[in-house]
């Protein structure tokens, strides 16, 4: 499937928390053609400076209503513009890009055996709640695990909640939740003899922690890696991270996150580089 320009209406944007934000779109090309876990390019029309778009991971999106939902942290010069945009503006779409997540009818145990388990470091949250709307679909919402330094960098957790996903959380500074890290709650996790498939975006460090947990424990996990892009396509070789090769007299290879990625099981990924 080959990515698309759109030019998308913004239907409205909201300031969530101090700089973070949620933005949706009227893109119905692009809405049907979305699947959870891969991201899209935005470019505001009149923007020069930066030149180069930004990738943000799609946070969800909704194939009839034709509409596409951002989740984004304010943190450079083109996050900046785009969070002055206002109802009615256009912006360029470039999309849908990447390798979503594997989804429940994809796994080889049949989904009640699965206990999906979606573990965000702030705002990792954003790619992971179009896929619990998938895992929602064939009765199993699972369990989110989520956790910031404060309070102020958790969001969209009644987007979670609404579809039945228990929610725990932790920060560091205690002002929600457990105070510590992430990895914290899995003391007490209510497995009921069920198989965790973890999910995980956010923080390298956060993610390298999950993936040898899940290594500990024999648990199948997935991580979805941000690294800075350029072109999205695969063409500048900007975000390369190392996986494991699978040739013969080989022990790791390049992939590129933007096109092999941006997720991966976290087995394939080398964290120790």
């Amino acid at each position: 499937m080959q990515p698309i320009l759109y030019h998308a209406t913004v239907l409205e944007q909201e300031e969530l928390k101090p700089a973070i934000f949620r933005i949706r779109f009227m893109a119905p090309e692009l809405a049907r053609l979305c699947q959870p876990g891969q991201f899209i390019q935005v470019r505001v029309n009149a923007m020069v400076d930066p030149l180069l778009p930004r990738p943000i991971s799609i946070h969800d999106f909704d194939s009839e209503a034709g509409t596409v939902t951002l989740l984004y942290h304010r943190v450079g010069k083109g996050t900046a513009i785009l969070a002055q945009c206002q109802p009615g503006e256009q912006v360029m779409i470039w999309g849908p890009l990447g390798r979503g997540w594997t989804l429940p009818e994809a796994q080889d145990l049949p989904a009640g055996d699965l206990l999906p388990i979606y573990v965000a470091g702030g705002i990792g949250v954003a790619p992971l709640l179009s896929l619990a709307k998938a895992w929602s679909k064939v009765g199993k919402p699972g369990i989110l695990l989520c956790g910031g330094r404060c309070e102020e960098q958790l969001v969209a957790l009644e987007e979670f909640q609404a579809l039945g996903v228990d929610v725990d959380l932790a920060t560091e500074d205690g002002s929600a939740g457990h105070c510590g890290r992430v990895t914290a709650l899995f003391d007490h996790l209510p497995l009921l003899g069920k198989m965790p498939l973890l999910y995980t975006c956010g923080p390298k460090g956060m993610l390298k922690a999950i993936h040898e947990l899940a290594l500990q424990k024999g648990w199948p996990c997935q991580v979805s890696l941000e690294e800075r892009m350029c072109c999205g396509l695969g063409a500048c070789l900007s975000c390369v991270c190392k996986r494991e090769a699978s040739q013969e007299g080989k022990t790791w290879t390049h992939a590129k996150v933007c096109t092999d990625g941006p997720v991966f099981w976290s087995k394939e990924v080398i964290w120790d580089d």
